[in-house]
């Protein structure tokens, strides 16, 4: 997702650097085994923070006296500092080790870019939504809804600078199980009630979707993923498809008039991801034998697949070129099983009245994420389904109805009409389009029928 698709307020899913070299006379070996004490140095206080009753004695205090501007003062000065009581006094100097780290691997976590000044702001992300939050609001509201989910807002960048270390442990993959639970605690009973994401994976889309001037290829990504298990592969694989999807469908749709070649020109970055995705994805459905995670795996099939369905179908385009082997890989799979696969795509066809994942597109994960939460506090009451319910098709379990989904998702994109908002020749960033979701169907069944026959 590169930088000339059209948003200028400082959000974009972030680019990869090469691995940083150790200096002369440093052990790499001693530098994970520190960043791993950092991690639990983070990731513990952070459980018993999280615990029944931790929250709610903070945002009594920060709220004391009931004056919303007093109370956010409070909140600001607090998650500046990292200084919350139940955390460590030290825990700002744990943060700033691993945000260091972080920025040698070419991202920025907890910080914004600011396309003004072409700098990195001062200020964290959740303190710059505190303030965005206290000038639009003028005063108004229940401080303790406010704070109690800024609060979240808050603990959410610090569960994201942890996803993004796990590859500093010896096991990645339980170090980011150990952040899913921690994300399962913030959005439980005893916190906000506000609901971002639904795992560690969703997380670490979200931390790298901040915008970086660096612009180099996925391929270190791809290659971490590998390192973790399987079910974590195709949990990272599934929200990749549907963000990258999104991201695509928005763009094709929106900026660039419909035409591919465009898209593919200026979002060269995103390619290498959406094939190890949508190859991770085919691997996995083509193995999957119950029906519902079939299901579930051919739904978000459907939407890495249409991000650009003629790149599967014929010659690789020339992002992919490096990257013959898999995508010689992924056209074997379509064709041994295009017509199973054809098959199943044909029971996820949207219909114009009922919500489906299709219609649902973004310039940018973050700026949707944002939107939910800037609509949650200026509405003053949490929202109680995570990003994910807007794009994925879910295996069982309870999930917001189709209903409550669209109601979203609608409310979000008029939301997304304010002037302010409006992004390339103002285009909505965040937008729900029943009828674009059956054009954008209707195309990519017929690119795989002329290659599946």
């Amino acid at each position: 997702m590169r930088r000339g698709n059209g948003y200028d307020a400082g959000t974009h899913l972030a680019f990869l650097l090469p691995a940083p070299r150790a200096p002369r006379g440093h052990d790499p070996g001693t530098a994970v085994n520190d960043s791993a004490s950092d991690l639990d140095a983070l990731c513990d206080p952070l459980a018993d923070l999280l615990d029944a009753g931790a929250r709610q004695r903070i945002v009594e205090r920060v709220t004391r006296g009931g004056r919303m501007h007093d109370a956010l003062r409070r909140l600001k000065t607090s998650m500046a500092k990292h200084g919350f009581e139940g955390l460590p006094s030290d825990l700002g100097r744990t943060v700033h080790r691993l945000d260091q780290r972080t920025r040698q691997d070419g991202f920025r976590v907890l910080h914004s870019w600011n396309h003004e000044t072409h700098q990195f702001t001062d200020d964290i992300v959740p303190v710059l939504m505190t303030d965005y939050f206290e000038r639009a609001s003028s005063g108004e509201g229940d401080p303790r809804v406010v704070v109690s989910i800024l609060l979240d807002y808050y603990l959410l960048h610090l569960l994201a600078l942890a996803a993004m270390r796990a590859w500093d442990t010896d096991d990645p993959g339980a170090t980011l199980a150990r952040v899913t639970r921690l994300l399962g605690q913030l959005q439980g009973p005893d916190g906000s009630g506000h609901q971002f994401v639904a795992d560690a994976e969703t997380l670490m889309i979200y931390a790298l979707s901040q915008f970086h001037p660096e612009e180099h290829a996925y391929d270190r990504i791809i290659t971490r993923t590998r390192m973790l298990p399987a079910a974590q592969q195709v949990a990272f694989a599934r929200v990749s498809a549907a963000v990258l999807g999104a991201h695509l469908r928005w763009g094709f749709w929106l900026m660039y008039e419909r035409d591919v070649a465009r898209m593919r020109d200026d979002n060269v970055g995103d390619y290498p991801w959406l094939l190890y995705s949508v190859t991770t994805l085919l691997r996995a459905w083509s193995e999957a034998s119950d029906g519902g995670e079939r299901r579930a795996l051919a739904g978000s099939l459907l939407l890495g697949l249409t991000a650009d369905p003629w790149a599967f179908t014929g010659a690789p385009p020339e992002a992919l070129e490096p990257f013959a082997e898999m995508h010689a890989e992924c056209r074997g799979l379509l064709d041994a099983h295009g017509p199973q696969l054809l098959e199943e795509l044909e029971g996820l066809r949207p219909e114009k009245d009922t919500y489906a994942p299709l219609s649902f597109s973004f310039n940018f994960p973050h700026n949707a994420l944002v939107a939910v939460l800037t609509m949650a506090l200026l509405e003053g009451r949490p929202q109680a389904m995570p990003l994910n319910d807007l794009w994925m098709e879910e295996v069982g379990g309870a999930h917001a109805s189709a209903a409550d989904k669209e109601e979203l998702a609608r409310a979000l994109t008029e939301f997304s009409r304010s002037p302010e908002r409006l992004g390339y020749r103002g285009a909505l960033l965040v937008a729900y389009d029943p009828l674009s979701a059956l054009r954008t169907y209707g195309m990519t069944l017929k690119a795989l029928r002329e290659r599946l026959g």
